[in-house]
């Protein structure tokens, strides 16, 4: 699988730096919100770049904030385990002696 996934990443890389290459000498026009922000003559290759960075910071920190989420939720599942595994151990350790004698009625079961 992480073969599959390291040629899908060559492709995608490969790709974009042919489109980089490609559109090296376009300039673009950017405003930003208002007309107040905005930027001539920006090199085509600049923008794909910093929509690249903005993207990578946005994915880790939304991985980030998912890992901490289910490393949580990993913490607090090995907590139940250890208690459903000590309640366990402790039903083994009840005496069955009395419970012979004792009649257990249809309803209970």
């Amino acid at each position: 699988m992480w073969i599959i996934r390291m040629l899908l990443i060559l492709i995608l890389v490969v790709a974009v730096t042919g489109f980089a290459m490609l559109n090296s000498s376009e300039r673009a026009t950017i405003t930003l919100g208002t007309e107040n922000l905005t930027f001539y003559d920006v090199p085509l290759v600049v923008l794909l770049f910093e929509a690249f960075v903005l993207g990578a910071v946005v994915w880790f920190f939304v991985t980030v904030f998912h890992e901490i989420k289910l490393r949580r939720i990993i913490r607090s599942q090995r907590r139940q385990i250890a208690d459903l595994h000590g309640e366990i151990g402790g039903l083994r350790d009840i005496s069955l002696e009395g419970l012979e004698d004792e009649e257990i009625p249809l309803d209970d079961i």
